[in-house]
């Protein structure tokens, strides 16, 4: 396993497939299009399934924040404490 994206505070639903999660963050370099990431729930289960980074378009400046969405993932299939883990290559 790669290294840990962050730990599921909140998954919603918002405009577009899937979910997004919270909490978000900055970052100045975001992974582009889509990729592979593993989830592992509270109760220790892990599966992967296709994550995405979106970008805000704020102005100032701060670095603009970010939120990854699960395309293929509902909120009831990621509770919160589920961590987000990068796929080794």
């Amino acid at each position: 396993m790669g290294d840990r994206m962050l730990v599921v505070e909140e998954a919603f639903v918002a405009r577009g497939r899937g979910v997004l999660l919270m909490p978000r963050f900055t970052t100045d370099d975001p992974p582009r299009g889509t990729f592979r990431v593993k989830l592992r729930t509270p109760d220790g289960a892990e599966r992967e399934t296709s994550a995405e980074v979106e970008v805000s378009h704020m102005r100032g400046k701060l670095a603009p924040y970010a939120m990854i969405r699960l395309p293929e993932e509902t909120v009831a299939s990621v509770p919160p404490g589920t961590e987000v883990w990068t796929l080794s290559p």
